[in-house]
């Protein structure tokens, strides 16, 4: 049997308005204004945390003398350009054993360094270490990024990374240099060109 709900009839009960707490209002008052203030400050705080770490190379500023540091030793001296490598141990780089790391100074400035290794499986984990600490790969025209060349490039703000590995023969070749100094390199390549 089927029988119609009807809403009683008769006068509706009154609607009753509840106000918030004054501590709500106060909050809702001062929430713009906060929210306002954290994001201005954000690019602020980001700025703190960025100084802390130096451009460079593993601790070690660009622009620093390396004859002064003892882990260090030079291998090559040639005029402008001082090459050290480190004194102890294995040559490492994010926790893989690689082939060589060289540091190169000019007019005794540290300014690069060049990092060799061999082996797909060195390549895929220095890659995937610099993608983790330092973004995505940025691709460029004419950056290959699978093959038998590949090439990948990070520029940072004080910091230009590049990363070559070539699958005939498993080699590869890291470079990390300062964006200020790297271009006295050039520099002493016209010197000679000449």
């Amino acid at each position: 049997m089927l029988t119609n709900v009807l809403p009683p009839s008769g006068p509706s009960p009154p609607l009753i308005v509840e106000r918030p707490p004054r501590a709500l209002g106060a909050l809702r008052r001062l929430g713009l204004p906060l929210l306002l203030i954290g994001w201005l400050a954000a690019p602020f705080a980001d700025a703190a945390t960025t100084t802390e770490r130096l451009p460079g190379f593993q601790g070690i500023p660009w622009g620093s003398t390396l004859s002064e540091r003892a882990q260090l030793e030079i291998v090559d001296r040639d005029g402008r350009v001082d090459i050290y490598e480190f004194r102890e141990g294995p040559p490492r780089f994010a926790r893989e054993t690689v082939e060589s790391v060289k540091l190169y100074t000019i007019d005794g400035r540290f300014a690069r360094v060049m990092i060799r290794y061999r082996t797909e499986r060195t390549h895929r984990r220095l890659k995937q270490a610099l993608v983790s600490q330092h973004g995505d790969i940025r691709r460029h025209r004419g950056s290959m990024v699978r093959g038998l060349n590949q090439e990948y490039s990070w520029r940072l703000e004080d910091t230009e990374i590049n990363l070559s590995y070539r699958g005939l023969g498993e080699r590869g070749l890291l470079v990390i240099q300062s964006r200020i100094l790297a271009p006295r390199f050039l520099e002493l390549l016209s010197d000679h060109t000449h």
